[in-house]
């Protein structure tokens, strides 16, 4: 592996901080460093953290696909009962 040399600023604390870990860990701050920034990487980024999951439900085999028609039917459905449900207050 080919490595670069770079300069970079870190806060005093955060350096005397990583410099006892690398010391008690028994390896250089350079290893430390890379191993700390390998980690990082490697870990979900913030929009993939955010992301929403949504179930995926199946349906019993054999009990076939719904379609268009069948999701307009219910609506339609829904739709004269909120209309009955909200009629009933009209008439009081």
């Amino acid at each position: 592996m080919v490595a670069v040399k770079t300069t970079i600023e870190i806060p005093d604390e955060l350096f005397r901080e990583a410099k006892a870990r690398a010391a008690t860990e028994g390896i250089k701050l350079k290893d430390l460093v890379a191993d700390a920034l390998s980690a990082r990487l490697r870990a979900p980024s913030n929009s993939q953290k955010r992301r929403a999951r949504f179930p995926i439900i199946r349906n019993k085999a054999g009990s076939g696909r719904i379609t268009d028609e069948m999701v307009n039917a219910a609506a339609e459905q829904m739709q004269t009962e909120d209309i009955e449900h909200y009629a009933q207050f009209m008439r009081r």
